[in-house]
């Protein structure tokens, strides 16, 4: 499981597609949405960060039971049924 405070935003969408958020979309935590904002280069909108959100999208990614696919240690995603979920940690600073 992973601490809230390192999880910048977690995806929601079309599995196997775009993920620009034309197949979905992203929430963002509300500890983390400066530097979600940093790292995808514009602001997150007020709209786009959800605690509730993050944590009934984590609930689906913990509740199955498969192994997530993991991207460079801070990107994790499991397609589920017929959705993608994709976990965004914060980078650690070198």
């Amino acid at each position: 499981m992973f601490d809230l405070k390192d999880v910048v935003a977690v995806y929601l969408g079309k599995p196997n597609k775009c993920m620009c958020g034309c197949s979905g979309d992203y929430a963002y935590t509300s500890h983390n949405h400066i530097y979600g904002g940093k790292d995808r280069g514009y602001k997150i909108l007020p709209k786009e960060i959800s605690d509730r959100k993050v944590r009934a999208r984590l609930k689906r990614f913990y509740n199955d039971d498969q192994e997530a696919e993991n991207i460079k240690d801070y990107i994790f995603t499991k397609v589920i049924d017929d959705r993608q979920i994709t976990v965004y940690l914060k980078r650690e600073e070198k």
